[in-house]
């Protein structure tokens, strides 16, 4: 029997759901949830749903038709309160990342959602993607020795502050909690220990944190630096891993080595893999047929909202964060290692 699937939030980055789910056998749409009618009328387009099947609320939704789980696609600063309607209405969730704005909130969903022993998956894509898939592996395989060092930077203008605008560490929560769980994905590893200045350019229309520099120590050893920022003029950026056997950085068509002495760079060609969509829903699907923890589950991302909190701690009083301390003294076990 397919997962019945209410769609809280249709427009925008809710899009991607409505469109993926008809043609996912093990799926089938039941709600749309919106404010906006002009989304709501798109996305009926788009999943073949009826009027009837539209509402305005979810608890509305959820009074009216049968379901099986909740896809919450909506501003961040919505998604706690949501995910936790949902899970003590016994329904699955797939959020949006961050699923909360707090390590508390995150904390109580993922206790709630045991209690009602229901799963929770957060849409942490960018693991998907082939440059951070390809790095994993070459990290497990061992094939170039031991990784020692990485870099991270992303720089790029948003005149719109979209749902951060009030934060005071904008980048943090809304692009340090993806850039942080594709690292720990790629090193295979979770923080050691941690440091960061969020700091906010003079023209930036955040209030505060439009860009960071930050370094992570992982448990393995390995570093990594981040210079990262959605208030520069110019778009670029880079990722890298440094190994005994080489620099491996992302190219077109894979993976590219620099290897010690080698004439040329060599391109390591990248697997064709499963759409990123294909498997935030298979992970949901299996997770709840009772299948280990992925490692987008809400469980698993205790860890990557932790890192932002101990960043902005860090980023506030300047120290240097003993991450499993901190996780240690906040969710009362350590951090959870990515899988």
């Amino acid at each position: 029997m397919p997962i019945r699937l209410i769609h809280l939030g249709a427009g925008g980055r809710g899009a991607w759901p409505v469109r993926e789910v008809p043609g996912h056998p093990d799926y089938e749409s039941v709600a749309l949830v919106d404010t906006s009618a002009e989304n709501l009328a798109a996305a009926r387009q788009v999943s073949g749903l009826s009027e009837s099947q539209c509402f305005g609320t979810l608890a509305e939704a959820m009074a009216t038709v049968e379901a099986d789980a909740v896809a919450v696609i909506t501003p961040p600063d919505l998604h706690a309160e949501q995910c936790m309607e949902a899970v003590v209405a016994g329904k699955h969730v797939l959020v949006e990342k961050p699923f909360a704005k707090s390590l508390d909130s995150a904390v109580q969903i993922c206790s709630q959602a045991a209690a009602k022993d229901v799963r929770v998956i957060v849409c942490q894509n960018r693991r998907f993607c082939n440059p951070a898939h390809q790095m994993r592996e070459v990290v497990r395989s061992g094939q170039l020795g031991r990784p020692e060092f990485g870099q991270v930077s992303t720089y790029g203008w948003r005149p719109r502050t979209h749902h951060s605008g009030r934060d005071a560490h904008a980048y943090l929560w809304e692009r340090g909690v993806h850039d942080f769980d594709a690292a720990m994905y790629m090193f295979d590893s979770v923080p050691a220990r941690l440091w960061c200045d969020s700091f906010n350019p003079s023209w930036s229309p955040y209030r505060g944190g439009g860009g960071i520099y930050a370094w992570i120590e992982f448990a393995n050893g390995c570093r990594c630096g981040f210079t990262c920022t959605f208030a520069a003029h110019s778009k670029g950026g880079d990722t890298r891993i440094d190994f005994e056997g080489g620099t491996v950085v992302p190219g077109p068509e894979g993976l590219v080595l620099h290897a010690p002495g080698a004439d040329a760079p060599q391109t390591l060609t990248a697997p064709s893999l499963p759409s990123q969509y294909d498997c935030m829903l298979d992970s949901l699907r299996d997770y709840a047929a009772g299948g280990h923890p992925p490692g987008i589950s809400g469980p698993a991302n205790l860890t990557t909202i932790g890192i932002i909190e101990a960043m902005s701690l860090s980023a506030e009083t300047g120290a240097v964060v003993d991450f499993a301390d901190f996780m240690q003294q906040h969710t009362g076990a350590p951090p959870t290692p990515p899988s």
